[in-house]
């Protein structure tokens, strides 16, 4: 508030000296604008035809800053009239847009502490009470339709912050535009996917002003499918609506994941912890830095999740096979889970028929009893964990309950709470009972203050206040919850107990977390429910992995391996390429053999297991997860035809099957790659990794290195997004950038070229490593190409952008200290 205040008395001062002070002095000093009267044409003639000492062109621009003065004015008075009428001045003013922008910031600036929650409300409606009885299609009856929202057609040089700014008088609602926009179809075949970038000629929806806001699901359980009815109860916030892709029953209902400890969980609630388990991954693959020319390169797996998360990362995956649709990029998952929406409900289970039981975090106060209510309490709680992204939600407990319910000791429930910021854990049960009333007393200041109808209607006027959704969590036998407790409604904050709380509902819960029974109000919403849970045990694992190091990524950008090739002119008779987009060749054909997805994959996963060959059990897993009935023997019988069709090869040992060969042992068949008849460019790879590490220290370590950089081709099986490859693609790809960053780094002294080329390849393959960023740097300083090294520069940080870290402080102090240096060095090199 404070800092409000100061911007706005600076915003007054600035007015003032522009609109009294400024024509003050000039009158002082330079006279009035205007002469005492009409000068005859003798001496116009005469000032234009003498000698010109200086007269004139002060004349000019005193007459000149006249003019700006008074444009600048007109503008001013324009803006304080469109704020006192509670609109924003529309249309442009002409050929004034730059001083138009100025003025309305100014305005804005001074008229924020007083004028503008009056204006808002002067145009804002009062909310409707949905007392009508509802149309048959959803509307209530008697109520006109929503009219049509504007739309804006982006102009050269315009932000997002600009357009909030010009259309809807407040630069800080550029939040609802995106949000409303964001993933767009724009012109060109465009897509609408940063909010930082906009093109000239895209047309961008705008929000109605005095529209409440819909409670919708966050973008991350709208992505997952995780839809609710549009039955709701207290409050009556509208469904999320329906994609293409979805169909009537799936808008419905929640779909579900059973885990095998018996927990149930939402399968938004398994997406949230898989993707915080792909952000920890992706941040540290981004601060990776690669091995120096003396260290050894190997295939390292990447750290395997605990099985409590792994369990759920597998369901996360099978989801997208279920819908037989592929499973976006990592960085993608991460992206579509940063949102800015408050949630407004939690989907706490499904009812007998398998639809959806929510309840309204707003003015929520429930008491859960019985043997299941601790798990379902550690399944909401970390339910809306995951979703605290961006100051979304917020929980206050004391240590003791959080340490019973998660089953994690309070010296690290403390370390946890700091990286997850939706997390407030108090020392005490009076003082979590203090925060909250603090902070329920704080908002209804802030929502009387600045006139809102309620905390949505206040979210909307100012986007960028950080407003979650609070939850108290307490045991309901603290006398000061029982006692002290406000009225939370309509203030984004609600109650959860452990134990019967007799102001609002309370729900007995059974050893398997069915509804037993309920009481209070609202009693019917949940009556007969199969309540979603989690054990103490996966709780804490949960809970570490939400606060694990969490970055939000942007789509990892594929390396280019669809370079054109060479015909296949070795030995083996098929040439597998895997390190890049999969392809199978023929020796001396000129194209490519047409394989389906099932045999390509099959063949990736027998090149990529080819050491120890694979049983038909763990072959059978890896093609279809969701059904081990399926005739592998039939499988592998068609692919062979396939290969020896495409080939032409006759296979004249019976008993010996052609390609693919089983080696039989005591207890099953291991089936293996005939290495006579197909070569695999992952194979060539992986000895020439061990010729680097046998050359290690001699004359032919670089010989080495060159011959294992050529084959660095590009991701396992790109385009390929089997369950199986997810867990085997980054650590061959982190090989390879690492095989050529060596090379850059023997290379740079003698071959600076050389060795820049080798980098920019790692780069390609690997585009998170911001290391290889900075040596790309250093050698384009060596070679005196600063313009370049600063392109690169603006490369990480445009990366850097796509993956939620813009201005991260150890990425700008390096750069800074890089390209400084360099001047230093430059101008010490430039004095005689």
């Amino acid at each position: 508030m404070m800092l409000r205040i100061l911007r706005a008395l600076v915003a007054y001062a600035v007015l003032l000296v522009a609109v009294l002070g400024f024509p003050l002095l000039l009158y002082k000093f330079v006279g009035p604008p205007f002469p005492n009267g009409l000068p005859s044409f003798e001496q116009v003639r005469d000032v234009l035809t003498a000698p010109d000492d200086g007269t004139l062109i002060i004349a000019v621009l005193v007459h000149l800053l006249w003019g700006l003065w008074a444009q600048f004015t007109y503008t001013v008075i324009c803006e304080v009239v469109a704020k006192l009428r509670g609109r924003h001045l529309t249309p442009q003013l002409p050929g004034l847009r730059t001083m138009h922008r100025l003025a309305a910031y100014l305005v804005a600036s001074a008229t924020l502490a007083v004028l503008v929650p009056q204006a808002s409300n002067a145009a804002t409606h009062p909310p409707v009470v949905a007392m009508a009885p509802l149309h048959p299609l959803g509307q209530a009856a008697g109520i006109a339709a929503q009219p049509e929202k504007p739309i804006y057609q982006v102009q050269e040089g315009d932000s997002l912050w600009e357009i909030a700014d010009e259309q809807l008088g407040e630069p800080r609602r550029w939040p609802e535009i995106w949000k409303l926009n964001a993933d767009s179809s724009q012109p060109s075949e465009q897509r609408f996917t940063d909010p930082n970038l906009i093109q000239p000629g895209w047309r961008l929806e705008l929000p109605t002003d005095g529209s409440e806001q819909a409670g919708t699901n966050s973008a991350t359980e709208q992505s997952l499918g995780a839809h609710t009815p549009s039955t709701s109860h207290g409050s009556t916030p509208s469904p999320p609506p329906r994609t293409d892709a979805q169909g009537p029953a799936e808008s419905q209902l929640t779909e579900t994941v059973e885990l095998s400890s018996g927990s149930l969980v939402a399968l938004a609630y398994a997406a949230g912890i898989s993707t915080a388990f792909m952000a920890n991954r992706l941040y540290r693959r981004r601060r990776r830095v690669p091995p120096g020319p003396g260290k050894v390169v190997t295939i390292t797996a990447d750290p395997e999740p605990v099985p409590e998360v792994a369990e759920l990362l597998r369901a996360h995956r099978r989801s997208f096979t279920a819908k037989q649709r592929p499973m976006p990029s990592e960085g993608e998952l991460v992206r579509q889970a940063d949102s800015i929406d408050v949630p407004q409900h939690v989907v706490i289970g499904q009812d007998p028929e398998g639809e959806d039981v929510r309840l309204d975090l707003d003015g929520l106060g429930v008491g859960l009893v019985g043997p299941g209510a601790p798990d379902v309490m550690r399944y909401l709680l970390l339910d809306l964990l995951r979703q605290s992204s961006n100051y979304r939600t917020e929980i206050i407990i004391c240590t003791e309950l959080a340490e019973d319910l998660f089953g994690v000791p309070g010296d690290e429930l403390g370390k946890l709470a700091v990286a997850l910021p939706g997390l407030q854990v108090t020392d005490s049960r009076e003082g979590a009972i203090r925060q909250f009333e603090e902070t329920v007393f704080l908002r209804r200041r802030m929502v009387l203050e600045r006139e809102s109808s309620d905390m949505n209607n206040l979210r909307q006027k100012d986007p960028g206040e950080a407003l979650p959704a609070v939850l108290l969590v307490a045991e309901s036998q603290d006398p000061a919850a029982a006692v002290t407790l406000p009225p939370t409604r309509a203030l984004g904050a609600g109650a959860l107990f452990l134990g019967p709380w007799r102001n609002g509902m309370t729900c007995s819960v059974t050893a398997v977390c069915t509804v037993l029974t309920v009481e209070g109000r609202g009693a019917h919403v949940i009556a007969s429910a199969r309540l979603f849970h989690v054990g103490v045990n996966e709780a804490a694992a949960h809970l570490r992995q939400l606060a694990s190091p969490q970055q939000s990524e942007a789509p990892e950008t594929a390396p280019n391996s669809g370079e054109s090739r060479p015909e296949w002119a070795g030995p083996a008779l098929i040439r597998l390429v895997i390190l890049g987009h999969p392809t199978v060749y023929v020796r001396n054909r000129e194209h490519p053999v047409a394989l389906s997805w099932l045999q390509l994959n099959t063949l990736i996963y027998l090149a990529v297991h080819h050491r120890t060959g694979v049983t038909r059990e763990q072959l059978t897993t890896a093609l279809w997860p969701d059904d081990s009935g399926k005739d592998i023997h039939n499988a592998l019988r068609h692919l062979r035809n396939a290969l020896a069709s495409a080939s032409e090869y006759k296979n004249t040992d019976a008993k010996r099957a052609s390609f693919i060969g089983a080696s039989t042992t005591k207890d099953s068949a291991a089936y293996r790659l005939d290495p006579q008849l197909i070569s695999v460019d992952l194979w060539d790879f992986e000895a020439a990794l061990e010729d680097v590490k046998a050359t290690a220290g001699s004359a032919e370590h670089v010989t080495s290195l060159a011959k294992a950089a050529d084959l660095c081709t590009g991701q396992l099986a790109q385009g390929f997004s089997a369950e199986w490859i997810e867990d085997q693609r980054y650590p061959l790809t982190r090989s390879q950038a690492d095989i050529l960053t060596q090379l850059a780094d023997l290379l740079a002294e003698e071959e600076p070229e050389r060795a820049l080329l080798a980098l920019e390849r790692a780069l390609k393959l690997d585009p998170d490593t911001e290391e290889t960023y900075f040596r790309i740097i250093g050698l384009q300083l060596q070679l005196g190409r600063r313009d370049h090294a600063s392109r690169t520069a603006e490369l990480l940080r445009q990366h850097q952008r796509g993956l939620g870290v813009a201005g991260d402080y150890q990425t700008e102090q390096r750069l800074g200290l890089l390209l400084e240096t360099s001047s230093v060095d430059r101008s010490i090199a430039a004095k005689p």
